[in-house]
């Protein structure tokens, strides 16, 4: 090739200046590109005094972005220099080209920013099949260090953070994110959800003015404590999911009300107790569920065993398992299993959990027979041992060798022929506007049945517009109106939020939300799935973080 056709390559594949290709080897694989630098001095690196005096010269072998489907190959002959600065403590030091490849560096820049793509947007291994199909040639390994290379992303300014949680492992181990909520942005992903390591990264951040978070006790702890200056905002959607949840509760104690408003009310049977109950050993006591998974346990127990009467009513009057079925709005499999079984199912755990309770529930038995009852100083005795759990826990298997307390007395029953609190539920979630004739119908005939259900959808909707229309200053006075209806369920709801009042009166009147926080949180999940949960912190954050 003449002067001219290699200055043409040298300009078709964009070397820095200086740069120039002296010879090219095409073969069916590869393009082998020879340059060398045609600078005539070089900055000494420590110095930084040109020099002109060349020691020697060495080859460096770079891979480069393919071209047409071939690995490219820039065979660079690289120059040595003596420095000619006295009092400079390098002697002999090699020209740079930054413009093209680092130091020590195999491959140039944009081939590594190219990797880093493929990384960023496809993980390790499915990134090294994507860039085997561009020609280029990599491991897994090789992509991922390029990838966990990436500096930091530049600190902005956070005004309005978002914070919510996601699952390292459900139901054991999860992790914090947060995000920008004006620039829709992840900004950091914490290992944890506990408070004192959302503390550190707000202490640090002292300019952040707004925390849109849910109910979680450790974020409403870290905000409060690490930032003051902040206005705290309980995100909507998880208000809406709460209430939703104590409605469940609510339609589910008044379905027989509902469906047998003329008959007389049923009450549970109390099982006969014995005079003294033989205490459990260690290895089948059981700490006492706790009051609110208990009333929900019950709540559904009522409902199920309402939903078998009726079931057992229809059969009598000789219709068949699928007419029942249809009817009822059930699987025809579930009504057979139902019949079969001559009662509604319990779906109580039926296995013990190991707890951090037991290497002391001897020493603990011992000292219930010799009189001693009260939680607090068997909690204190054994705490003295060594017991690292909570008072709390303590508490919970004492109170299960007490004595049980008294069934309470179901309400009154009447007729209603399909029935399920979890669809009512919705029905009483939703805009009215947007329900149908069928759905209002139903609606209705709930209300009128039930003085309970009518009062609680009253409620529902004054809560309901108040959060959608942003009308923050009426929740005293919603308030009020739960504390005169009498309804338990209702009550505890609205004594829950009263303990985050500040935050919930600021998210029924400001705009902000964890929604952009909760598509982040899907997105995290498919990148983590992405890496079929194999990859730890700092990958999922560079991935994150660099998101292409």
């Amino acid at each position: 090739m003449d002067l001219r056709e290699l200055t043409l390559f040298s300009s078709v594949f964009h070397l820095p200046a200086g740069i120039a290709i002296t010879s090219v080897h095409p073969s069916a694989t590869e393009l082998v590109l020879c340059a060398a630098c045609q600078l005539a001095s070089m900055p000494c690196p420590e110095c930084h005094q040109l020099s002109v005096r060349i020691h020697g010269y060495y080859r460096r072998t770079i891979a480069d972005l393919p071209c047409a489907g071939r690995n490219v190959i820039l065979a660079l002959t690289v120059r040595k220099f003596v420095c000619t600065t006295p009092t400079c403590p390098r002697r002999i030091f090699t020209e740079r080209l930054p413009g093209l490849v680092q130091s020590y560096a195999r491959m140039t820049g944009r081939l590594i920013a190219l990797l880093q793509a493929h990384g960023l947007a496809a993980g390790g291994q499915m990134g090294t099949r994507l860039a085997d199909r561009g020609a280029i040639a990599t491991a897994p390994t090789t992509l991922l260090r390029h990838l966990m290379q990436l500096p930091p992303p530049v600190a902005r300014t956070v005004r309005v953070l978002g914070v919510d949680d996601f699952a390292w492992k459900k139901c054991h181990r999860y992790g914090t994110l947060l995000v920008d909520l004006e620039r829709h942005k992840i900004i950091e992903v914490l290992a944890d959800r506990e408070s004192a390591t959302l503390e550190r990264w707000l202490r640090a951040h002292p300019e952040v003015e707004v925390v849109s978070r849910d109910r979680g006790k450790e974020y409403t702890k870290a905000a409060t404590r690490a930032a003051p200056q902040a206005q705290q905002v309980v995100d909507r959607f998880h208000l809406v999911r709460n209430l939703a949840e104590t409605l469940q509760k609510v339609l589910a104690h008044c379905r027989a009300e509902i469906r047998q408003g003329a008959s007389d009310p049923l009450v549970l049977e109390k099982g006969a107790e014995p005079a003294t109950r033989p205490l459990p050993t260690t290895a089948t006591w059981q700490q006492r569920t706790p009051v609110h998974i208990e009333h929900a346990h019950q709540a559904r127990q009522a409902s199920r065993d309402d939903r078998f009467r009726q079931m057992r009513e229809l059969r009598a009057h000789g219709l068949t398992q699928a007419a029942i079925a249809k009817r009822m709005g059930m699987s025809e499999k579930a009504v057979r299993r139902w019949l079969q079984r001559e009662t509604a199912p319990t779906w109580k755990r039926h296995f013990r959990r190991r707890s951090v309770f037991d290497p002391y529930g001897e020493y603990v038995l011992q000292r219930w027979q010799a009189g001693i009852h009260e939680g607090k100083q068997l909690y204190e005795e054994i705490r003295a041992q060594g017991f690292p759990g909570s008072l709390r826990i303590v508490q919970r298997f004492v109170q299960a060798l007490a004595e049980e307390p008294e069934a309470t007395a179901l309400p009154a029953a009447t007729a209603a022929e399909h029935f399920s609190a979890n669809n009512v539920t919705w029905l009483f979630i939703r805009d009215p506007k947007e329900l149908t004739t069928e759905e209002q119908a139903e609606l209705e005939l709930v209300c009128q049945q039930s003085t309970t259900v009518s009062v609680s959808y009253q409620l529902t909707q004054q809560f309901l517009t108040m959060l959608r229309q942003r009308r923050g200053q009426e929740f005293e006075t919603w308030l009020s109106a739960v504390e005169a209806s009498n309804i338990s369920e209702l009550g505890r709801f609205a004594h829950s939020l009263l303990k985050d009042q500040n935050a919930v009166v600021a998210g029924l009147t400001l705009s902000y939300s964890n929604g952009p926080v909760e598509a982040q949180v899907h997105k995290l999940k498919l990148v983590k799935r992405s890496m079929f949960g194999r990859a730890k912190l700092p990958l999922l954050r560079q991935r994150l973080l660099h998101a292409v």
